[in-house]
């Protein structure tokens, strides 16, 4: 594999002691989050020391992208009904943070995001705690058996040149460090690490190439876009939609690139006060798509099948695939509805 790398010293080998120490030099100016183990279970949280950090992760519920830069659920205004009506903008907050540890495929979700929320749109809320947020990517050790990160160019080690600011792989006693923005280059200031030469570019992509061979689930996304507009029909989508989907939504709730928001009202209890929010809507809900004289996605096959469209579909919103192959939506989906599956019934039996 032949990369391309910038700047002498952008690029390093460091022991994994002194990095972690330099994490906790950044808690003096950023919130730091990261992942940690819970019980049996790797959440993202703030961290206290990077002794809390669990870096050898398999994946997490939630990605951090939609926790901490794009979160679940916020206030836009407040308003008072006495003496008069009066409203308040609430302005969105400038707080440094930096999210360490984040797996290609959620790092692929926020650059996804970012298309979304800074550039067809641009959302003062996502864009100004984005800017002030420094990605910290990790290159995956491990994967789970509901990954397809690899079908997608997603995963499992990060391809992106851009958009986030360091990516580690993991070598053991040491980090590959690479330094992938100006910013990242200010305040990587440890002086002691060897630099990156052709033994660590060669064991980095055995690694990768290693992990590769391990994916048991694909998916052949070529030509899919008009196969579904084709079969929009098809048996699977009712098949699976009356025999197995709950339109419980934990597939859009897990989901790292899922944007659709609701917004709603909230007032205290002698009605003087209230505030308005925004929080995270699911197109699996009954109620999300409703207008006037009723709701165009009744049946839960048009909703089920919306959901998997504009994931492995609709490329034509932004040019590019909307999943990034984490798995989350068939890990967390109750009776285990697998969208890659459903795509290859589709594939394999078009009805057009």
């Amino acid at each position: 594999m032949n990369e391309k790398h910038s700047s002498r010293g952008s690029n390093v080998l460091i022991p994994k002691d002194s990095f972690y120490k330099w994490i906790d030099t950044l808690r003096s100016e950023y919130r730091v989050f990261g992942p940690v183990m819970e019980r049996d279970w790797t959440i993202f949280k703030e961290i206290s020391s990077s002794k809390d950090l669990f870096m050898e992760y398999p994946t997490t519920m939630l990605s951090p992208g939609k926790l901490f830069i794009y979160k679940p659920r916020e206030d836009i205004l407040k308003f008072s009904m006495e003496p008069t009506l009066s409203i308040e903008e609430i302005k969105p907050e400038i707080e440094k943070q930096v999210i360490v540890g984040i797996h290609s495929c959620d790092t692929n979700a926020v650059l996804y995001l970012d298309i979304h929320f800074k550039h067809a749109y641009r959302d003062p809320y996502y864009t100004i705690r984005r800017d002030n947020t420094i990605l910290i990517a990790l290159n995956c050790m491990q994967i789970t058996e509901d990954c397809f990160c690899s079908s997608l160019g997603t995963g499992p080690h990060l391809k992106a040149q851009s958009g986030y600011d360091m990516v580690l792989t993991d070598f053991g006693e040491d980090y590959l460090v690479e330094l992938k923005s100006e910013r990242s280059l200010e305040i990587f200031n440890l002086i002691k690490g060897k630099e990156a030469g052709p033994d660590e570019w060669r064991l980095k992509s055995e690694k990768e190439e290693a992990l590769i061979k391990s994916f048991k689930k694909f998916i052949d996304i070529k030509g899919l876009d008009d196969l579904y507009m084709k079969n929009l029909d098809h048996p699977v989508w009712a098949n699976t939609a009356d025999g197995r989907c709950l339109s419980c939504s934990n597939c859009v709730m897990v989901c790292p690139t899922c944007f659709c928001y609701d917004i709603a009202d909230e007032m205290s209890m002698d009605l003087k006060e209230g505030k308005r929010f925004r929080q995270l809507d699911a197109c699996q809900d009954l109620r999300f798509a409703a207008v006037h004289g009723g709701n165009f996605r009744h049946t839960r096959a048009s909703r089920l099948r919306q959901f998997q469209m504009h994931n492995l579909g609709y490329t034509s919103q932004y040019g590019i695939t909307k999943t990034v192959g984490c798995g989350r939506c068939i890990t967390w989906c109750p009776t285990r509805i697998d969208l890659t599956e459903v795509a290859k019934e589709i594939q394999r039996n078009p009805i057009h």
